[in-house]
């Protein structure tokens, strides 16, 4: 299938008013393997987007064809020092870091901390209505417990989310100039996190806690991941770990002020759709927009010639917007079933946090429903200029 029509659904810019879904409706239909040309100068210049939900899907469950090796993000090769991390591996460097790290996300250990993470719902709630019934729903609502459960998990002193949630914004937004206002700003905050990393092996090393960097560290204070490696993970478990699920929690608020009758309708009956909202919130959010793979061989898809070493986009947001899989897409319903949403990804790279997300959604969902009758914009939503994440940076609420 060709095109000569000229979309862009990449451009950073494009996504301080929302993610384009006019656009990603007409790929869907007209170009689903899209020869995407960007302009951007921080971008690479050229890449195939796949806007379908059974083309994410299966690219998303073949990484021997579609490797992460090479990242999965647009950004033109930089000299800043990042380092590795298991988002950006294929199997069996992936595997095995992921093993080392996921004893600490299984459902059965997230669920002792669910009566806690309701506690800190409460305590996160209560500081947002102490100053009144209006309020910025990133800083006093959605960043908080993130920041909170995520600093847990870690070992990392609370008091620290601060600093963590600075540089998150600047490592995961890099394409907003607010956040990044020179070249250097982005290689400072990852250099920042990357100090830190160590300093909490260290601290460690010395005070074992209950936390996941000293279950790496183990009573012999070795750490099983090369320096590299552990910096890495610190990265994505520090910046990912909470900016995404703040991102579904800032979109959920969002969508509950502008559509009511969503906020009515769970209100009124929580037991019955609580689940089914958590999950509508997370297709909604989408909070990750796409992330990149590289083809690994020549691969025909829909007509179109993928050539090795050719980037390739998977476009979480389209996917979840696919009318072919979710019936009226564009509606917000908290009761939709079947939900079938890839927010979390699909395959080997699957949201290793994706049980922690939703605890802590509804966490805050049902400290939220008997304490709000309504929520209200009060003022302008300000949005990310990032196409990777679809973030919010301001977010006015009024409650009643």
């Amino acid at each position: 299938m060709t095109t000569t029509a000229r979309v862009d659904v990449l451009t950073p810019a494009l996504y301080g008013d929302g993610a384009p879904y006019g656009q990603f409706a007409w790929l869907r239909a007209n170009a689903p393997v899209y020869d995407h040309v960007l302009d951007d100068p921080n971008l690479i210049e050229r890449c195939w987007v796949l806007t379908r939900h059974d083309d994410v899907r299966a690219a998303s469950r073949d990484p021997e064809a579609f490797s992460s090796a090479d990242g999965i993000h647009l950004r033109r090769k930089a000299t800043h020092q990042f380092r590795p991390n298991m988002i950006n591996m294929d199997d069996p460097e992936h595997q095995r870091i992921r093993k080392l790290v996921s004893g600490g996300f299984t459902p059965r250990v997230l669920r002792t901390f669910k009566t806690h993470y309701g506690e800190l719902a409460g305590q996160v709630v209560d500081r947002a209505l102490a100053g009144g019934d209006t309020f910025d729903g990133i800083r006093a609502l959605a960043a908080e417990l993130p920041l909170l459960a995520i600093c847990e998990i870690a070992g990392a002193p609370a008091e620290d989310r601060f600093r963590i949630f600075e540089w998150s914004n600047v490592i995961l937004s890099s394409e907003d100039p607010q956040y990044v206002p020179t070249p250097d700003a982005f290689q400072t905050a990852v250099l920042a996190l990357i100090h830190y990393a160590q300093e909490l092996a260290d601290r460690k090393r010395r005070q074992p806690g209950d936390d996941l960097i000293s279950a790496l560290l183990g009573p012999d204070g070795q750490m099983p991941l090369t320096d590299e490696e552990y910096e890495g993970l610190v990265l994505l478990l520090l910046g990912a770990g909470n900016e995404t699920t703040r991102s579904a929690i800032a979109q959920g608020l969002l969508a509950f002020a502008e559509y009511p009758d969503q906020w009515a309708t769970l209100r009124d009956d929580p037991e019955g759709t609580l689940d089914t909202a958590i999950e509508e919130v997370i297709r909604w959010a989408s909070p990750v927009n796409y992330m990149s793979r590289t083809a690994t061989r020549d691969i025909e898809l829909h007509g179109q010639l993928i050539r090795a070493g050719d980037k390739v986009v998977l476009l979480y947001s389209s996917a979840n917007r696919d009318e072919t899989v979710f019936e009226d897409p564009d509606r917000f319903d908290v009761r939709r079933t079947p939900n079938h949403h890839l927010g979390f990804g699909f395959g080997p790279h699957f949201c290793l946090g994706a049980t922690l997300a939703r605890i802590e959604l509804r966490a805050i969902l049902e400290v939220l429903i008997p304490r709000v009758r309504r929520f209200e914009l009060a003022g302008p939503v300000v949005r990310a200029r990032s196409s990777f994440l679809n973030a919010i940076k301001e977010l006015p609420l009024r409650v009643a």
